[in-house]
């Protein structure tokens, strides 16, 4: 079992380690779904953590679809996140069709050695997930896709996120978005992908603004590690 949680502050992230989890993926603007954090954040979670840390390259929140000047940044922010000692980096890129931009993402992957890399929920904003997961079995820097199964009601997103697990190869998917204390042992019984993605879950009023709680965040961990 695999579970990660959301980290905005330093003080987030050393909750979560606090609280058992086994990675941090760092944000910022949670509210606009996670981008990159300051370089100077990054660092100081890295120093206070022994837990992987696992950083967002996005650099805004209007489409994952990006431009040239915006893929210089990409690139950019991942050497340095390199030289800042994370774990590894959580990033993706689609083109105007909704489709995987391959040629963007040969070269992010290209900066991303040594480094996890996770393909994020804009699998989920492709015309076929599934289709998409496939697609990135073929690269075998990727270690993992964040998903929630693409849109729609929960029965057939858990479909989804079945056929994405069976066709991706070598690659863990990691799920997340509406987990909580009260669906998830039902969700890993379906599911059984043994890697879980919690952000609002584990914050006060289960808020996109307010901190982590170390009570709740512990609360799933004995759920899933302790049943």
């Amino acid at each position: 079992m695999y579970i990660e949680f959301i980290a905005t502050t330093i003080e987030d992230a050393i909750v979560i380690e606090q609280s058992g989890a086994d990675r941090i993926e760092l944000v910022s603007s949670l509210a606009e779904g996670g981008l990159t954090p300051s370089h100077a954040l990054i660092e100081a979670v890295v120093h206070s953590v022994k837990i992987p840390v696992n950083v967002m390259v996005r650099p805004h929140s209007q489409s994952f679809c990006y431009s040239e000047r915006d893929l210089d940044i990409m690139k950019n922010d991942i050497r340095i996140i390199r030289t800042l000692g994370a774990n590894g980096v959580v990033l993706g890129a689609l083109n105007d069709k909704n489709e995987i931009n391959r040629s963007y993402l040969k070269e992010l992957l290209a900066e991303c050695a040594g480094l996890e890399v996770t393909f994020h929920r804009a699998i989920d904003d492709t015309a076929d997930p599934i289709q998409s997961a496939e697609m990135l079995s073929h690269y075998p820097e990727i270690t993992t896709i964040l998903t929630s199964g693409g849109h729609g009601d929960l029965p057939s997103r858990m479909k989804t996120i079945q056929q994405m697990k069976a066709t991706c190869g070598h690659i863990a998917i990691l799920v997340g978005s509406g987990l909580n204390k009260d669906n998830i042992l039902s969700i890993d019984s379906e599911l059984n992908t043994g890697h879980y993605h919690f952000g609002t879950a584990v914050r006060k009023n289960n808020s996109l603004i307010e901190g982590v709680q170390v009570e709740k965040a512990k609360e799933i961990v004995n759920l899933l590690k302790n049943g």
